[in-house]
């Protein structure tokens, strides 16, 4: 880690408290979401307000535990700037002794910084490593197509990409990251709901990847083999419903770009039951929001929170509209 980064997390150290005063509550949180609802705006002043991250204590809490490679991998995953996050995403590899879930970070936090030194060689061992894994050959097309303006996309290099035929696993380990956002959160001070609700607004870099290719037309066959095993490997036991809905998008997209795309009977039941899917979820959703966000206790919503790192944000929303039912 750069000494100049070191002087300052120490100093910090000193200076902050050690309690949470000041920090947003769950109370916070629950009024200003409140206020939106009653409004209809996704983003208002209150809510920004409360929902801003105290850096300075959070790399102090990290700092205070160089030893501790959950708070690294969490500050590494909070961290906006790209020197620090990848300074502590170093830490974290260290301390973990190259854990596959921080190497996957990692690579995709690289990619995404366009960072391809750093990037490359780890996607390439998790490649190695995980050979049904098909998010790292998904963040290296997206390299190679999204070259700097005016370079021309290496067609040659993209039909290189060969991921196994059983490459059919989503896995970015999010539902990690955002466990290791929570303890860093809650080792800052802040409270178990406060913890969850800010860890849960990480960046999705992966899906993200996927989305930004939608737009683009891939020729290589190679890519489009990767691209529509992203789209239906992101469609199932997807940690977060956002993940389904772009793999949804992703597939759909590739279905229209085919010659006579949608002229099948088989295209047009897909296509169907990608409507009928989504519109279930959206329709969960919506009665989450109507029927059990205002009612919930704290309880309750820490638990919703925890439980979509275990079984999954579906899952977890028809166990907490159960919970609140009784």
């Amino acid at each position: 880690m750069p000494r100049h980064l070191t002087k300052l997390i120490l100093l910090l150290a000193l200076v902050l408290p050690a309690r949470g005063e000041g920090l947003p509550t769950f109370e916070d949180f629950r009024r200003v979401d409140r206020m939106r609802r009653m409004t209809g705006q996704l983003q208002t002043a209150e809510l920004l307000d409360v929902s801003r991250i105290d850096v300075q204590r959070l790399i102090a809490a990290a700092q205070k535990n160089p030893a501790d490679w959950q708070l690294q991998w969490g500050a590494a995953e909070t961290l906006v700037e790209w020197p620090n996050k990848r300074a502590f995403f170093e830490s974290a590899l260290q301390a973990s002794g190259t854990n596959i879930a921080i190497v996957a970070r990692y690579a995709l936090f690289a990619a995404q910084n366009r960072d391809r030194e750093v990037a490359l060689p780890w996607l390439h061992h998790l490649q190695k490593k995980e050979t049904d894994n098909i998010v790292p050959w998904l963040a290296e097309l997206w390299l190679l197509v999204r070259q700097p303006p005016g370079s021309p996309v290496p067609s040659d290099d993209i039909q290189k990409l060969h991921p196994a035929m059983w490459a059919t696993n989503f896995r970015d380990y999010a539902a990690s990251a955002a466990r290791a956002r929570v303890r860093l959160l809650e080792a800052a001070g802040y409270t178990p709901y406060s913890a969850r609700r800010l860890a849960f607004m990480p960046d999705i870099p992966a899906p993200l990847c996927a989305r930004d290719l939608m737009t683009t037309t891939v020729k290589e066959e190679a890519g489009r083999d990767i691209l529509e095993k992203s789209a239906r490997a992101m469609q199932t036991g997807a940690p977060f419903l956002l993940y389904e809905f772009i793999g949804q998008s992703l597939e759909t997209a590739l279905m229209q770009s085919k010659p006579l795309a949608g002229t099948g009977a088989e295209a047009r039941l897909r296509s169907i039951e990608l409507e009928s899917r989504r519109d279930d979820l959206k329709a969960l959703l919506a009665r989450v929001e109507q029927n059990v966000i205002d009612i919930a206790t704290e309880q309750e919503m820490v638990r919703y929170f925890d439980d979509v790192l275990t079984f999954g944000e579906e899952n977890a929303l028809r166990r907490l509209l159960t919970a609140a039912g009784r």
